[in-house]
């Protein structure tokens, strides 16, 4: 049986679709083309949602399918900076998210023993002023539901408990089969009014995460994550606990707090109601790889920061909440290409947020750290500038147009900030000695920053590089060039940042 969507969406609650609102600097041109087009994402978490809200604005008909039966979401903070604000306001979603965020001031980076303060980086309301947009952190879980939320509110179908095999799908017919996460295991997908185990499509895109099964699939190599000798540990501290223990001065402003140490690094800010602060360290205690969160060994965890700010300590040792995650490479299966479109096969192919981005070990978790939450903004990017050329296609070969310029324009940047970000860590984590001094002096003395400087987010080049992107300008520019024009555009682009950067051939080059 092959079920082809309805577009009149039945058990679509239209009381929740008022909510909804399209910016009025973000709007498509309807198409009989788009309202016909069917479109599965597969995963529902943060790319996957504000994806299919995207195409909806675009007037595609979509699908979301994820293999979760229920919406849970594990972690607790995630930072939004101004690219990242930019892609929500125009999906329609920033204000409700204002007001379950918090805008942290500054972004204070700290000495790991004394705690001193190394140097500072105006945020709020410096980031609005020169970017038109704000800089936020949120409850992750609160920002997914929002996302799911206004997907819903948008026309997008919503599919928990399903899973999608590349291996079964029929790409030349355009046919999808899911199977059902509840056991035993069957060829059939279980809804609330219907049973479904062939699903109709024009394209399918991949949000499924580091471990996509899709990117396996285009790359034909298993998803074999490699172990990079580090990890992340996440603590919450309540905030009348935190004044408990005289950390008022962590609160009662809200700022970004990072301590640099050797091998180490903490990162703290406030959300709603609680101290959100992770913790990078070695793995090498760990007698097993494991995959997603598990329970931390506190005092283990105590020990390893023992010589740390009294500050890190006391947080350590009187948090709650208390997850670990290992810090994976995924670039081993990375594909030739993140998208394929053959004209003679009904079924498009396209990878987007992390899915596409396994790019190295800190593109989604480090960068969320280290690059003031570009993992989490790189895959809201993507998103946009993907949804933003289907929206321009009038015609199933303006698809393959459209997929084929994604692909240019989204890996040179993502490339690079991947490449950026896992310098900025190698700097960060320093060991002590010279080269550590030397770091040091350069956060203090040198005002106002030069490019090179050691918290890249300072850089004057790279800030605004980063932080001023638009996805949905980007990708209408890139629709009207050429081919010849749009290679020169996305080559000066690379080739601007690596000059400031010195990431060339060698990638050694540093001002340490």
């Amino acid at each position: 049986m092959v079920v082809s969507f309805r577009t009149d969406f039945p058990n679509h609650d239209s009381t929740k679709q008022s909510t909804w609102h399209r910016p009025r600097s973000f709007t498509f041109a309807a198409n009989e083309f788009r309202d016909q087009h069917q479109v599965v994402v597969v995963g529902a978490g943060l790319v996957g949602l504000l994806l299919a809200i995207v195409l909806r604005q675009a007037g595609y008909q979509v699908t979301v399918f994820d293999k979760d039966i229920e919406l849970k979401e594990i972690g607790a903070g995630i930072i939004l900076p101004p690219n990242a604000c930019r892609v929500l306001d125009q999906a329609g979603v920033l204000e409700r998210i204002r007001s379950h965020a918090v805008r942290p001031q500054e972004w204070v980076s700290h000495s790991y023993k004394s705690g001193a303060t190394l140097g500072s980086m105006n945020l709020d309301p410096h980031m609005d002023k020169l970017y038109g947009m704000p800089f936020l952190v949120i409850h992750r879980p609160q920002l997914r539901r929002i996302l799911f939320n206004a997907a819903e509110a948008s026309g997008a179908r919503m599919r928990l408990g399903a899973v999608i095999d590349p291996a079964c799908i029929d790409f030349a017919n355009g046919v999808i089969n899911t199977a059902s996460t509840e056991e035993p295991r069957t060829a059939k997908c279980h809804y609330k009014d219907q049973v479904e185990d062939n699903v109709a499509a024009d394209l399918l895109v991949a949000a499924d995460g580091q471990q996509s099964e899709t990117r396996a699939y285009l790359s034909g190599e298993k998803n074999r994550p490699a172990p990079t000798g580090k990890m992340v540990n996440r603590i919450l501290v309540g905030v009348e606990r935190m004044r408990e223990l005289g950390l008022e001065d962590l609160i009662e402003r809200p700022r970004i707090h990072v301590w640099l140490g050797p091998g180490s690094l903490a990162v703290g800010y406030l959300l709603q109601g609680v101290f959100n602060f992770v913790l990078t360290c070695s793995s090498e205690n760990e007698k097993s790889v494991f995959l997603g969160p598990k329970a931390v060994d506190k005092e283990e965890l105590f020990a390893t920061f023992r010589n740390w700010d009294p500050r890190v300590r006391s947080l350590v040792e009187n948090g709650h909440g208390f997850l670990k995650w290992l810090l994976f490479d995924n670039s081993g299966n990375d594909p030739h290409s993140w998208v394929r479109f053959i004209d003679d096969h009904k079924l498009a192919l396209a990878l987007t947020g992390d899915a596409a981005h396994a790019i190295g070990p800190y593109i989604s978790a480090w960068a969320n750290l280290l690059n003031s939450g570009s993992g989490a903004a790189m895959g809201f990017e993507s998103a946009m500038v993907l949804g933003s050329l289907l929206g321009q296609a009038k015609c199933r070969s303006d698809v393959g147009q459209a997929l084929n310029i994604y692909g240019s324009l989204r890996r040179p940047r993502t490339n690079i900030v991947g490449r950026v970000t896992q310098k900025m860590a190698e700097e960060w984590m320093i060991p002590d000695g010279p080269l550590q001094a030397k770091r040091d002096r350069l956060f203090t003395e040198e005002h106002p920053p030069l490019p090179g400087y050691p918290n890249t987010l300072q850089d004057p080049f790279f800030q605004k590089w980063l932080y001023a992107f638009d996805g949905a300008d980007e990708a209408r520019r890139s629709w009207t060039l050429s081919g010849q024009d749009r290679l020169s555009q996305t080559r000066d682009a690379e080739d601007g940042c690596k000059l400031v950067h010195g990431i060339g051939a060698s990638d050694k080059a540093s001002r340490l």
